[in-house]
């Protein structure tokens, strides 16, 4: 597996590793409380180092200003044993690296995914870093490659990617894979960064929307008021209409 996504999505050379790293390597070096490090030992088989890309590596450029100080992309290859707390795993492996992190988990099924999260700095401590809400797509069954997974893939392949800094090489990698979440509702995925922006941009209102409708349909059920209740079907009705319109826009984008 290690092999073909390195080959897949044609990760330079001279920034391949592709090593195992000691699961004490992250007790040592990360903050894990006991229930992570208890997960990391039950349900991970392996933990591999695919790739550091730095300037040396890639001759892309350092990024560096008052919120991100982005010196390497390191590529983690996950192992897994089973899939159970497969979020708190991902959040942790964030949480234990202060480099940005493209994370592969892959699964005993033969299935992967993919993770990012940005780390901003810390505005009171300079040396840590803060750790953004983890982007994970669902699921991919590489052995049922079907086209559409064939373009997200085709999008993360390295020579497709910015190459302005280490920030906006990792920066396309996170909107890349924010795109199989369109996939899951629309069935495709835009093929480049205009579409792909302006398809992001909807797709952030849309996930506004829903949790409006949320709050609309719990508010209904407490309500015993006739005209109310009414009056807060028609407002979901409306919400849901436009829920309806981004989707067409986001497929027409695609």
């Amino acid at each position: 597996m290690r092999e073909w996504l390195i080959k897949r999505l044609q990760i330079p050379q001279r920034a391949v590793l592709n090593r195992k790293i000691p699961k004490k390597a992250f007790f040592t070096q990360a903050d894990l409380s006991a229930s992570e490090k208890e997960m990391f030992t039950s349900q991970i088989e392996g933990i591999y180092l695919l790739s550091v890309m730095n300037q040396q590596s890639t001759n892309i450029p350092i990024y560096q200003d008052d919120e991100f100080n982005y010196a390497e992309v390191v590529w983690i290859y996950v192992e897994l044993r089973t899939d159970k707390n497969i979020n708190k795993i991902i959040s942790a492996f964030h949480k234990s690296i202060p480099n940005p992190v493209v994370l592969i988990v892959g699964s005993s099924e033969g299935q992967i995914l993919f993770s990012t999260s940005h780390k901003k700095l810390n505005k009171n401590d300079k040396t840590k870093v803060v750790v953004e809400q983890p982007t994970i797509t669902n699921w991919i069954k590489l052995k049922e490659e079907d086209a559409t997974y064939s373009k997200l893939l085709n999008a993360l392949v390295i020579s497709n990617l910015s190459f302005e800094n280490l920030h906006s090489i990792y920066e396309d990698i996170h909107q890349w894979i924010r795109c199989e979440e369109l996939i899951q509702l629309v069935g495709t995925m835009p093929t480049n960064a205009d579409n792909r922006k302006e398809a992001i941009t909807i797709l952030n209102n849309l996930q506004k929307y829903r949790k409006e409708v949320e709050q609309l349909h719990h508010n209904q059920k407490g309500q015993l008021d006739f005209g109310t209740k009414m009056d807060l079907h028609m407002k979901i009705r409306i919400k849901e209409q436009e829920i309806h319109s981004q989707l067409q826009q986001i497929k027409e984008l695609c």
